[in-house]
């Protein structure tokens, strides 16, 4: 074959032929696959839009500080909530073993002292602020968290004293629930619910709700507050009020006593 010859041409083309069209399918699959990459890139802004969120740098930037804050927010609220296992009447009781007559002992005392400091303020203290807690039962394998039910009504019953409301009861039954990542999993804290409903001139109920959030004074820890409930009574009495709270405190487990 003469290197001139048609025949040698193609020939020595071939190969730079097959190379270009090899090149033109993997270029025509690339925008093929980029085309369905940007698909996708406007169908989930059109989801985040859709969400009332954005792919904006800017916007980004300022979710990641608020998302920040909350977070630091929330974790202060959780230490604060913690603190419940540091009141005395946790701390030291819980340290002996349970004896009912203590229990009902201390549990009487802060009724009294409670019902002292409610008449002083004009407050009526109803008798379920601390009946709630009446229980027979001897066995002290939950006495840390029935110590920590009373400190937490001695608390909620202070603060609405401090807010000079009007009525003041507890009602049935306190609760506990366990936390734990699943069902088998070791116990995180036990949160301690408490309700309780206030009732008299608006804002007097308002400072009261205001102060299980904040506290009562400078070093109170704030309280969780599950569930609030706020009713005016009526037209007659526009400016009475009342109000349902479910306060909430986190127990964390007892530290385990090195040998």
């Amino acid at each position: 074959m003469r290197p001139g010859s048609p025949a040698f041409l193609v020939l020595a083309l071939l190969p730079a032929t097959l190379g270009l069209l090899g090149l033109w399918r993997y270029s025509a699959s690339l925008d093929a696959r980029a085309a369905a990459l940007q698909a996708e890139a406007v169908q989930l802004r059109a989801g985040l839009a859709a969400e009332g969120h954005s792919d904006h740098a800017g916007v980004l930037t300022t979710n990641q500080s608020l998302l920040t804050e909350e977070t630091a927010a929330l974790r202060g609220l959780t230490a604060a909530a913690e603190r419940l296992g540091e009141a005395p009447l946790v701390r030291e009781r819980a340290a002996s073993p349970f004896r009912l007559i203590d229990f009902e002992r201390e549990r009487a005392a802060a009724a009294a002292e409670l019902g002292e400091r409610a008449a002083a303020a004009s407050v009526r203290l109803d008798a379920s602020a601390f009946g709630t807690l009446a229980d027979e039962t001897e066995s002290g394998a939950s006495a840390r968290r029935r110590w920590a039910q009373l400190a937490l009504a001695r608390e909620v019953a202070s603060r609405a004293i401090a807010a000079r409301v009007t009525t003041y009861e507890a009602l049935p039954v306190p609760a506990v629930r366990e936390i734990r990542v699943q069902r088998d999993t070791p116990l995180l804290a036990e949160e301690i619910l408490f309700t309780a409903r206030v009732s008299g001139p608006g804002a007097r109920v308002q400072e009261f709700v205001e102060l299980l959030a904040l506290g009562a004074a400078p070093g109170d820890a704030p309280l969780l507050l599950e569930h609030v409930v706020l009713r005016k009574d009526g037209v007659a009495q526009p400016d009475l009020a009342s109000a349902t709270v479910v306060v909430a405190a986190l127990l964390a487990p007892e530290a385990p006593v090195s040998p």
